[in-house]
């Protein structure tokens, strides 16, 4: 039972990381929009992922994971380059200019953070016991349970 409710606990962490995720792409588009373009970012499809991940969506669950698997290989493939040695001519440059002082490989801590937190979502996401919420089919009610919803309570007053 307390492990099922810590597996609770981390789904509702996840659902809050895309809910930040698409309120921060919600931020953007309508900054875009105040400048008079339109950009549209599929972050914010994480609004809706939170909500879905609250009601336990099959749906929503299998669009969270394509966002988490599109993190992790685009992650991974950032942090690789990252990692190679680059000499300083192959750092980018903007008009004969520097985009950056900071040397290429500093990039990779906080990308290998991102990755590591996206690995943990991936876990979190695949845990056995979320998926059996993920899982669980309504069932049809009884005869008796239909009886029971329908019954009129006793001392109650209708009006």
């Amino acid at each position: 039972m307390r492990h099922q409710q810590r597996a609770i606990d981390a789904l509702s962490v996840v659902s809050y990381l895309f809910l930040f995720v698409g309120l921060m792409a919600l931020v953007l588009m309508i900054n875009h929009a105040v400048k008079g373009c339109f950009h549209f970012n599929f972050g914010i499809l994480g609004i809706g992922i939170f909500a879905g991940l609250r009601r336990y969506s099959r749906i929503w669950r299998m669009c969270a994971l394509m966002f988490i698997w599109y993190g992790i290989v685009t992650l991974s493939i950032a942090l690789f380059f990252c990692l190679c040695d680059q000499s300083a001519s192959a750092s980018a440059l903007y008009f004969s200019h520097r985009l950056s002082t900071v040397p290429p490989n500093w990039l990779s801590i906080p990308l290998a953070m991102a990755l590591l937190v996206t690995l943990w979502q991936y876990r979190v996401l695949t845990h056995p016991a979320i998926r059996r919420l993920f899982e669980q089919e309504p069932r049809p009610l009884t005869a008796q349970e239909r009886a029971a919803v329908g019954a009129p309570i006793n001392g109650a007053v209708v009006k």
